[in-house]
């Protein structure tokens, strides 16, 4: 049975920890060879020793720096030869930043990745692919691109830049994904509800926050980046070649609730 991304060459940002680690891992599972990038190099070291004798490279890059994006993508074609898809699951949370940054140097560092970054990369990416034909991008978006913290919720005083990064994020793939579709170029984003990973680490370990979280989930649990993963696959293949500009809700009913 031919694998669903056989011979493709996947780009995935964020590839260190979560969902971009698990994508990675899904990819090499479906025959795709896989360039994995991130701003930590020691959870890089650790995907490549997971994955020894793999068709895998990994490679320490910002993607808040314009350079980087193309160095990235450029790395990529001269070592591979194209690009067919592209992952842009690197992203932060202001929890994850230094208490004394102010909110507005918390939102500019926030939207800086989520935001800024997953453009820079689509830049990069979209010449590449058209030298080859076509390809596929999925950004990694939110549900809180979608919708706002429940008020019950003690993670937003309404200028928690996240879910504002997160709604750019969907803009940018419905705005690409309609300009590039004549060129067989499919763009989409998955919005995740609250998943196991580095990002809601601290959200787990209230007990009570994380029963409030799980039961907002009419599934009655949060999700893994496995379940993340298996619809980024499924977006980044040819079984999706009719689907773009589209946001996928993979959140366990969240926001049908």
């Amino acid at each position: 049975m031919t694998k669903r991304l056989n011979d493709k060459v996947a780009l995935v940002t964020g590839a260190a920890s979560g969902i971009g680690w698990a994508t990675v891992m899904r990819f090499l599972e479906e025959g795709a060879r896989v360039v994995a990038s991130d701003v930590n190099r020691e959870g890089l070291e650790g995907l490549a020793n997971e994955c020894r004798d793999r068709p895998l490279k990994t490679l320490v890059v910002d993607v808040g720096e314009r350079s980087q994006c193309e160095g990235l993508v450029a790395d990529v074609l001269a070592g591979e030869g194209r690009l067919d898809v592209l992952v842009n699951s690197a992203g932060i949370t202001p929890r994850g930043l230094e208490e004394a940054l102010d909110f507005e140097e918390k939102w500019d560092a926030v939207l800086r990745i989520n935001l800024k970054g997953t453009l820079l990369m689509c830049h990069a990416a979209v010449d590449a692919m058209r030298q080859h034909g076509g390809g596929a991008i999925v950004n990694l978006a939110s549900i809180m691109g979608l919708i706002g913290y429940h008020p019950d919720l003690p993670l937003s005083d309404g200028f928690n830049p996240y879910p504002h990064s997160k709604g750019g994020v969907i803009q940018i793939t419905r705005d690409l994904g309609v300009r590039l579709a004549p060129e067989k170029i499919r763009v989409n984003a998955v919005c995740p509800g609250f998943v196991y990973t580095a990002l809601t680490a601290g959200l787990a370990e209230s007990p009570d926050l994380h029963q409030q979280l799980i039961r907002r989930h009419p599934m009655n649990r949060l999700g893994e980046p496995e379940e993340i993963a298996n619809v980024i696959s499924f977006l980044a293949s040819d079984e999706a070649s009719f689907v773009t500009a589209a946001a996928w809700t993979v959140d366990g009913g969240y926001t049908a609730s």
